[in-house]
């Protein structure tokens, strides 16, 4: 980021509010939960299913704005990873659930503040609208993702011989990319969903899925689809995979998301809709590619 924006904000940095570091513990937890359950700006039981996704244990889950009578006045939500990118690992850190009683809200930069100093990663996903105006003078850069929701409808019989998959880790790592075999370990305790996919009992030609089932307002359900690890293959292939997906997870609606709209292109569907959304990173790599495998978009 601009070296001059930061040395201004940190100079800024002289009032009563402390910034402080919560960790995954119980004591940190409550007294944070006390916090989101009183302000009114987000759902509290959603920010406390994101808090449920961490990659890193030795890593805050948040930072908290405390004031002079020690009292919680906002809150920024973080997700650590180190993320496999080409031949290393990048630091990284996604944000969400930037939270800051009207009264302080001038003073809200303060909760990233030590994130910038870390001079690592950082992304978020889809903020609301009166927060992408203050990633964009804190020099994040602004990019976009398109979700698709795709409700799939086979119209005629297929032959699904020639596919199978598999959800046993045990049977299937070993026939992963190293890459992907990162990806099932860290997602080994999130409640998705890891799907071996493999073609003419050939197990080397496999794709490697990771979705979630999610309930809408109780009414309809989503498969969101959150990585494929060959796309282009899954294109081959991707009605009868829709068709084995819809019969072992009894839903229609199929959601995919990329940068590039043409990219999740489903044949075979009755309807679709495309949402575009923001995304802000600072320091992002150069050989990174678009994922949501550790954002908020899991839960």
């Amino acid at each position: 980021m601009n070296k001059n924006l930061l040395d201004r904000l940190i100079k800024k940095e002289s009032s009563n509010l402390l910034v402080k570091p919560i960790f995954n513990n119980e004591k940190d937890k409550l007294t944070l939960q006390k916090f989101l359950y009183n302000q009114k700006f987000l759902n509290s039981n959603d920010v406390l299913k994101i808090l449920k996704i961490n990659f890193n244990l030795e890593q805050p889950i948040g930072y908290t704005l405390i004031d002079d009578k020690k009292e919680i006045v906002g809150f920024l939500g973080t997700i650590f990873s180190s993320i496999p990118i080409k031949e290393k690992f990048v630091e990284h850190c996604y944000l969400h659930s930037w939270i800051v009683l009207k009264k302080y809200r001038i003073e809200a930069f303060k909760l990233i503040i030590p994130l910038i100093k870390k001079n690592i990663f950082l992304s978020t996903y889809s903020p609301i609208s009166s927060l992408e105006g203050l990633y964009k003078k804190l020099s994040f850069d602004e990019h976009h993702f398109f979700s698709k929701f795709v409700f799939f409808l086979p119209l005629s019989k297929f032959n699904n011989s020639h596919i199978k998959y598999s959800e046993d880790a045990s049977f299937f790592r070993k026939y992963l990319k190293e890459k992907d075999k990162i990806f099932l370990k860290d997602h080994a305790h999130t409640s998705t969903k890891k799907i071996f996919v493999y073609f003419n009992e050939n197990l080397h030609d496999n794709i490697f899925i990771i979705l979630k089932k999610k309930t809408k307002k109780i009414i309809f359900s989503i498969l969101d689809i959150i990585y494929i690890s060959d796309f282009e293959k899954f294109s081959l292939h991707e009605k009868n995979i829709c068709v084995e997906f819809l019969k072992k997870f009894k839903t229609i609606i199929f959601k995919f998301n990329d940068i590039n709209v043409d990219k999740i292109c489903v044949n075979n569907s009755i309807f679709s809709k495309i949402v575009k959304k923001n995304i802000y990173y600072l320091n992002k790599p150069k050989n990174f590619k678009f994922n949501i495998l550790y954002s908020e978009l899991l839960i």
